[in-house]
């Protein structure tokens, strides 16, 4: 144990040295203990204690016998190595508790960690259940035009209706979702099926009654995915109970025609100044972010230098951690901005929008809710980052460039 026990005197090696000149001298089970302390861990402190308890026990022993007592170099000797026994065990205690301590600090970090994690796995469910409901309904309803069939599930509470699609069968557990949509606890009626295109129009076949269900999907469906269905209807699976709803006119919004024939795009007004420069504006907050981060590793690095190599990598594979957050706050922005921007076309610059605000909705809430952002921050190593000010003030921005 080369940390907590320094003393040449606790040596086997010096009480053999007393023991060859000192003939009438006794072993008295000094010399083993004396070797144990060679065979200790640095960690092995409750060992270390019980063996240098053992070596005073085994000195008091020792002093007491008559041949020792008759020899002074030799009392001289064991009230030395029972001193540094005394000292050793303060030492393994002052080792032990510092050890106890950075292993409790290592377990609430840990602990920090797994729920930032956690908190990291709730969001993203909250994100995969928003696009479940919006951004990923759209490629299905368009396939179901093209005549492919999809899977339903639909919730209604009085008048209102939330609707999910999928290609595969929809689990029972998914209904909490569309509960959530619906902003309602109990009361809700779900309804299974699937969705199919017959005689022009988006048709959904269900399990249970569907008189008055087509006007409410139709609205459902526009709140939803800011698609206007054109044609509409609901029927059992029987065929015999029906419900319709069609649009008189041409008046088709967003994502493509869900019905008949194709209507002419709706010219977009020209974008506000603010909107045509939201993605570089937030390209450059990724890149104010990016050289404050790299700044703070390259400090943390230099200030570490001069420890071991073990000790580094430990601090190499901690650092990889604050790339996370760019990889939260990502280029997905800056894309759907820039389509926003670009397109000429009322529908496409609606749904366009409808993603912005809640890609920015999602980074809003992760600066919010990431607690590396304020460690960072706050870091002991002399850089200023300032990422919740930076991010902040970008956010704000940008929100209101979407109005």
């Amino acid at each position: 144990m080369t940390i907590m026990i320094r003393s040449k005197t606790l040596s086997d090696a010096a009480w053999k040295e007393v023991l060859t000149k000192n003939k009438a001298v006794k072993d008295n089970g000094m010399l083993k203990a004396l070797a144990d302390i060679k065979k200790l861990g640095d960690d092995d402190h409750d060992d270390a204690q019980k063996i240098l308890d053992e070596i005073v026990k085994l000195s008091g022993q020792l002093k007491k016998s008559k041949e020792i007592a008759a020899t002074p170099a030799v009392s001289k000797f064991l009230a030395e190595l029972s001193g540094a026994a005394d000292t050793a065990l303060r030492d393994v205690a002052k080792a032990k508790a510092e050890a106890q301590k950075t292993a409790k600090a290592q377990a609430e970090a840990k602990k920090r960690e797994e729920e930032a994690g956690k908190k990291d796995d709730d969001d993203d469910d909250d994100d995969e259940s928003s696009a479940l409901l919006t951004t990923k309904m759209l490629p299905l309803l368009r396939q179901v035009n093209k005549g492919e069939m999809m899977h339903v599930l639909i919730a209604r509470a009085g008048k209102q209706v939330a609707v999910m699609m999928s290609r595969k069968p929809i689990a029972p557990a998914r209904r909490k979702i569309l509960a959530d949509e619906l902003g309602v606890s109990g009361g809700v009626k779900y309804f299974g099926g699937h969705c199919v295109k017959e005689d022009g129009a988006t048709t959904f076949v269900l399990k249970s009654e569907v008189t008055g269900l087509a006007k409410l999907l139709k609205l459902a469906l526009l709140n939803q995915t800011g698609m206007r269905v054109k044609k509409l209807s609901c029927r059992g699976e029987d065929g015999e109970d029906a419900d319709h709803d069609e649009d008189e006119g041409d008046d088709l919004v967003a994502g493509g025609p869900e019905g008949g024939e194709t209507p002419e795009p709706t010219r977009a007004k020209e974008p506000s100044p603010e909107l045509v420069q939201a993605p570089q504006a937030w390209d450059g907050a990724r890149e104010l972010l990016a050289t404050n981060i790299g700044a703070l590793k390259q400090a943390v690095r230099a200030q570490l230098a001069g420890q071991g190599d073990d000790f580094i990598d430990e601090i190499d594979g901690q650092l990889e951690k604050l790339d996370r957050i760019l990889g939260r706050l990502d280029q997905r922005l800056t894309t759907s901005l820039t389509s926003a921007a670009a397109t000429r076309d009322a529908a496409e610059r609606s749904s366009a929008l409808r993603e912005s605000k809640g890609l920015l909705a999602e980074y809003i809430k992760y600066v919010g809710s990431e607690p590396l952002i304020d460690h960072i921050d706050k870091n002991p190593f002399g850089v200023k980052t300032e990422l919740k000010a930076t991010l902040s003030k970008s956010l704000t921005q940008l929100a209101r460039a979407l109005g």
